[in-house]
């Protein structure tokens, strides 16, 4: 099953990612990103299944939560 994780800027915002995710049923994971990892520095992410990737990437615009796509 292949991963896939949009960067968030603070640990709140990934918080407030999963809880939407949640509301939308896809699950998710926060994880703590190296900072290398991203081209703004982003140290957390929320972590989907790659299917889940559109669904995912719409709730988070949906729910006004700012993330980025390494």
């Amino acid at each position: 099953m292949k991963r896939r994780f949009f960067a968030l800027s603070s640990l709140t915002y990934a918080y407030k990612a999963k809880d939407a995710l949640d509301l939308y049923g896809i699950k998710s994971k926060i994880i703590r990103l190296d900072g290398n990892e991203t081209k703004r520095g982003c140290r957390y992410g929320i972590e989907t299944d790659e299917r889940d990737r559109g669904a995912a990437r719409s709730a988070l615009i949906g729910s006004g939560i700012p993330f980025t796509e390494p």
